[in-house]
């Protein structure tokens, strides 16, 4: 099982109040909602979809984050299937 955990920065939009989340060490790759809870489930289905595709391109999957300074993380785990899938592929 491939485990990760990444530092979240969020954000609000002063005018809409709507909250994102995003993920530095993924590419910056981000996400919004109408609150910090909502962002952060849709930023998790869309950096787990995105380690996916890095896994079946047979791309190295960035470390995680170090958490010794605190903050709000984000922990994305991939179960087997998924990294069979990918190693298939790469046959």
């Amino acid at each position: 099982m491939l485990q990760r955990s990444y530092k979240v920065e969020f954000e609000t939009d002063p005018k809409t109040k709507q909250v994102t989340a995003k993920l530095p060490a993924l590419n910056h790759t981000a996400d919004f909602g109408e609150t910090a809870e909502e962002a952060l489930a849709n930023l998790r289905e869309l950096a787990s979809g995105f380690i996916e595709v890095l896994l079946e391109e047979g791309k190295e999957i960035p470390p995680s984050d170090k958490t010794e300074k605190g903050g709000v993380f984000l922990s994305i785990s991939l179960d087997a299937k998924t990294e069979s899938k990918t190693k298939r592929a790469r046959r």
